[in-house]
């Protein structure tokens, strides 16, 4: 057993020894050494067919072409060859604009400030001046119309001639009214001596009337713009009564002046005679919805 060969058949047969030698094994196992040099000797066969012709080729292509000579092309120049390049103008620093903030506005800053235009001088009622005896019997002073109502145990004498007496006029009577009386009553002037004005001044009026008239929406809506003018009466105690507009511009406009100045604090009233007076008063308010 020790002087088996393993590469030969020998060694074969003793494996399998009272084995199945039909059964395939036998057979692939004693042709294996025969196929892998068959195998082997094909493979060397195929790749040395494939690599000398390459070889060849690669020989004969180095040796027909001619070889290639290099040229080398140098050219001197120098600096006045040179194109001179046009000189390029400064531009100056383009100035960044810096990015603008909207600004807020009030959301109802839409009254201007009112106009407001005092009456004439020209308007105001002249002064009755009650005349003295002396003035009474002279006939250039003419005296305004008086309403004197009649009182029992009174009587009246005219002045003239009756028959051949001259008479002197008199009269007799009793009189009436009241104690402390000023004699201008409930008379609204509409141009006095002094003016009234607001206790903080015109300008100060004009900004309060500015900051709270509450625009109405409907009008906003309709883009109303325009002058409306109301007419008030400021007391004696400087309140401001008969609150009127004169012209209106619908949509509420004329109403909201009115619910404003109802809330204005008292003037300063008109003075005539050195006595204050009921006054009659015009504003006219500009509305204009651009100024928003």
């Amino acid at each position: 057993m020790s002087k088996l060969n393993i590469f030969k058949s020998e060694w074969l047969d003793v494996v399998f020894e009272n084995r199945n030698k039909d059964y395939g094994a036998y057979e692939l196992r004693k042709l294996g050494p025969k196929a892998t040099n068959t195998a082997l000797l094909i493979v060397t066969v195929a790749v040395a067919a494939f690599s000398i012709p390459q070889a060849f080729n690669l020989k004969l292509f180095k040796s027909s072409e001619p070889p290639k000579e290099e040229i080398a092309f140098t050219e001197e120049l120098t600096l006045e060859d040179l194109p001179e390049l046009p000189e390029e103008e400064e531009k100056p620093p383009v100035q960044e604009e810096a990015p603008r903030i909207a600004e807020s506005k009030p959301a109802l800053d839409v009254v201007a400030l009112p106009e407001i235009k005092p009456v004439p001088k020209e308007k105001v009622v002249e002064e009755v001046e009650v005349a003295t005896t002396e003035e009474a019997t002279d006939k250039k002073k003419l005296i305004g119309p008086v309403a004197m109502k009649g009182m029992k145990g009174g009587s009246i004498t005219t002045e003239g001639k009756w028959g051949t007496k001259d008479v002197a006029g008199s009269a007799t009577g009793s009189t009436k009214g009241v104690e402390g009386g000023t004699g201008e009553g409930d008379r609204i002037f509409e141009s006095v001596e002094i003016n009234p004005s607001p206790k903080k001044g015109m300008d100060a009026f004009r900004k309060w009337i500015a900051d709270n008239y509450q625009y109405p929406s409907g009008a906003i809506d309709a883009g109303v713009k325009g002058t409306i003018t109301v007419s008030f009466v400021v007391e004696r105690n400087g309140e401001l009564t008969d609150i009127k507009v004169l012209k209106d511009l619908s949509y509420g406009t004329g109403q909201a002046a009115i619910n404003l100045l109802k809330k204005a604090e008292k003037w300063n009233p008109g003075i005539q005679n050195g006595r204050p007076v009921r006054v009659a008063y015009t504003l006219p308010i500009r509305l204009d919805l651009t100024q928003m």
